[in-house]
């Protein structure tokens, strides 16, 4: 049974410690366009922009505050960070994920950038997914 359980792909979260210089380095090296105006999530304490570089829809993340959840993230050095699936029911999902042994990052809360929906981050085998409720 090859059941699909993730909604339709998204997008590739990219953190980043400079909003404004990374979508003028994306849009003059790469040809990326802007696909959305630059939103401020306090809920998230972040500032994105979701730029469409060739057909794949990034969303660039600068930290907003302090603590942001982005701090250890740039730390590290990581720059891809999550991929986005939209899915159905995001409660049903999460029950499902963490009887799966899932771990549950940051639960449901409204995202700014989805017009309210709820979002939650998931992480599993080193790989973070965010679900996005349609």
């Amino acid at each position: 049974m090859n059941e699909r359980l993730l909604g339709a792909f998204q997008h590739v979260g990219v953190a980043v410690k400079d909003l404004a210089t990374a979508a003028r380095k994306f849009a003059s090296v790469f040809g990326a366009v802007p696909d959305s105006e630059v939103i401020y999530d306090p809920e998230q304490q972040v500032r994105l922009q979701f730029m469409n570089l060739g057909g794949l829809r990034i969303e660039l993340l600068e930290p907003a505050g302090e603590p942001s959840p982005l701090d250890g993230i740039l730390k590290r050095g990581i720059a891809i960070y999550h991929v986005c699936h939209e899915i159905e029911n995001l409660d049903a999902e999460l029950a499902r994920l963490s009887q799966s042994g899932v771990a549950i990052v940051s639960p449901p809360k409204p995202a700014v950038a989805f017009g309210g929906r709820r979002v939650a981050f998931v992480m599993c085998e080193g790989l973070m997914i965010e679900l996005v409720e349609r």
